[in-house]
């Protein structure tokens, strides 16, 4: 869905502001959480805010690198490749970091990666940084995926839960964060039995066209958003506790994340290729 939801516009004659938001979640979740956040900065920017995704992690990527965005939320490492180019200028991340959790469960007799040799693994996408981090940890304890291990691409967190919660798949490899937003029937019926060492979540952004006095109102709708009654709520079912500032010198740790999406994207293709 190229488009999910269009705040009301509060003057027609201003230019709307493309929201991207990154395709962690299903599109109905992801209206549901973010549907919030550009109504209030429809309102306080008085313009119409558009929010918009895109059906897998490649092609969002592609289209936040092409600029099609005003505002993007993305994946930290998304969002350090994006400030790398010179495309977007970072705002905000969420407060509480996340980290890539494998999950199996909660009757099942997994109690260890090892015991998924041979196994099926749910996950969201393997340009997930969550997904990556996690990939790498269990090849340090001697699996490889796709050797010692089926890989099955889900979509999104939700979905790689849902396989696991239904019994399409052994195990599955989510975000910490959006194990978070399941609903609790789902929680209680999955059990983690690894997570990786955490690091920072989602990044907001705005384009490098977006003007100095226009990014200023953005942070100052999103500030002002969250402090409200219905930010502190959007806060809490998220798990994501605020907002605090983020910049350039942090988000470089994910440098080789970023490498390692542009390896998976472009192998075997011209290596100047963005």
């Amino acid at each position: 869905m190229l488009c999910l939801f269009a705040a009301m516009p509060v003057r027609a004659e201003e230019a709307e502001l493309k929201f991207g938001v990154f395709p962690n979640l299903s599109p109905r979740l992801l209206v549901e959480t973010y549907q919030p956040v550009a109504v209030a900065l429809s309102s306080d920017l008085r313009r119409p805010v558009t929010l918009h995704t895109a059906p897998d992690f490649k092609t969002f990527f592609e289209r936040t690198q092409a600029g099609e965005y005003d505002l993007v939320l993305t994946a930290p490492h998304l969002a350090w490749l994006a400030h790398k180019e010179e495309a977007y200028r970072p705002l905000f991340v969420y407060q509480r970091n996340t980290e890539g959790i494998l999950v199996v469960r909660a009757d099942s007799r997994y109690q260890k990666p090892g015991d998924l040799r041979g196994k099926t693994i749910a996950m969201s996408d393997p340009l997930a940084v969550t997904v990556m981090r996690m990939e790498s940890d269990l090849a340090k304890a001697g699996l490889q995926g796709g050797r010692h291990y089926i890989k099955l691409e889900a979509g999104s967190h939700n979905n790689a839960a849902l396989h696991v919660h239904d019994g399409k798949c052994d195990a599955a490899i989510m975000g910490g964060l959006p194990f978070q937003r399941l609903p609790e029937a789902m929680r209680k019926n999955l059990r983690i039995i690894k997570t990786t060492a955490g690091f920072p979540s989602q990044v907001y952004l705005v384009n490098s066209r977006v003007s100095n006095a226009q990014e200023w109102a953005i942070r100052g709708g999103l500030q002002d958003f969250m402090q409200s009654s219905q930010g502190k709520d959007f806060l809490a079912r998220g798990g994501f506790e605020g907002l605090r500032k983020i910049g350039g010198w942090e988000l470089r740790q994910f440098d080789a994340d970023g490498q390692q999406v542009k390896q998976r994207l472009y192998a075997g293709k011209d290596p100047t290729a963005k």
